[in-house]
Order: C-alpha cells, then structure tokens, then sequence
C-alpha cells in the first residue's frame, strides 16, 4: 500500500493491489472497467462535467436502450449536437456512465431536468443524486428557483429527493404546448431555494 501511495506521488497515474489468491484477478482488473482489486490514484476515475461535442457518441450509447423502451423521448444525433450546452455527463475512464440535461425557462425562472440517465453498472450507486445535484446548481446559477421533470418511471425517485407532483398548468407555457399526453408523464417539481 505505502508503495502504492509513493510511486503515485511521484507521478505514476495509478497503481492496482490484486490479490494473488483469486484466480484470474490480474485478468479481470486489465481488462474489465471496474476490475477486482483495489485502485489507488491521485485524482478520481470519474469526472462530472457539461458536455461538448465529443461526447455523443456517449451519450447517444448510454440513452438508446432507454429510448428503445419508451423511458426517454427519442432525440437525434442532430438534435444533441444542437442541444449537447445543455448536458451534463458523468465519465469513467473515458466512458459516458451518466448524463441530464437543463433547459431552463429563464422568464419563468423554472427549469426542465430532462434525459437522465445512468449506466445499468452504476445504478445502485449516488450517480443520480450527484447529477441532480449538478444541474439544482447550474439552475440556481442561472437565477431559476424551481426544477422540474417530466417522468413515467422514476416518480418515486424523485419524490424521495423533494420533488412533489403538480398539475400540468404550472408548467411553462411553451412546454404546456408541447406536452406529450399520449407519453402520460408525471410532472414533479422542486424548489431550489
């Protein structure tokens, strides 16, 4: 461990401890994402950031199986070149493992949570809380004092974190004229204060 520690002080991006007693543990660890031993490192394998043009790709992998099964509204590669200021991703090791995007409404001072998603692999995880907690900031940034979303799924989810159900009505009006009622979306919204 103290070597470990010393060679990434010196410069060594990261350093793995594997234990010789799993077989096949020095397999996993080379070629698997999150591998079997333990990692030490001087700065995080996973970075959140806003996205750029770079990460569709990512984003596009990481959203189409949710598309598929009618969980998120289907964008085009077009559509998230032209929206991609919006997103905010979550990447390990060079992998989109999570993103949502903030379209605020600035006259109403409200704005949209919307695409969230999380790999499968990282689910159980905080991924979610930390992305929502990432966009309630650039919101509040951006002198918005509510967020709300747009969901058939994840009600619950967001209810445990202070999203409260309202009425379509308090939605932004061009929002209220863009409402999917065949999707059956559950608006919730929080304060941000």
């Amino acid at each position: 461990m103290r070597g470990a520690v010393k060679a990434c002080r010196s410069g060594v991006r990261r350093c793995h401890l594997i234990s010789y007693q799993e077989d096949g543990s020095l397999l996993q660890e080379l070629f698997s994402r999150d591998g079997i031993g333990t990692q030490i490192v001087m700065e995080s394998a996973e970075q959140i950031r806003r996205a750029t043009i770079n990460d569709i790709g990512g984003i596009l992998e990481l959203i189409r199986p949710l598309e598929q099964q009618g969980i998120l509204v289907r964008r085009s590669r077009e559509q998230l070149e032209m929206e991609i200021d919006k997103f905010t991703i979550i990447q390990r090791d060079n992998m989109t493992i999570a993103c949502a995007a903030l379209y605020p409404f600035v006259e109403e001072k409200i704005g949209e949570m919307a695409c969230v998603a999380v790999h499968p692999d990282y689910r159980s995880s905080s991924r979610g809380e930390v992305l929502l907690e990432r966009v309630a900031a650039q919101a509040r940034q951006m002198g918005l004092s509510k967020l709300f979303v747009l969901t058939t799924r994840s009600i619950h989810w967001f209810q445990e974190r202070g999203f409260t159900p309202v009425d379509i009505e308090l939605l932004p009006e061009s929002k209220k004229k863009m409402y999917n009622y065949q999707r059956r979306s559950k608006v919730l919204m929080a304060d941000l204060g």
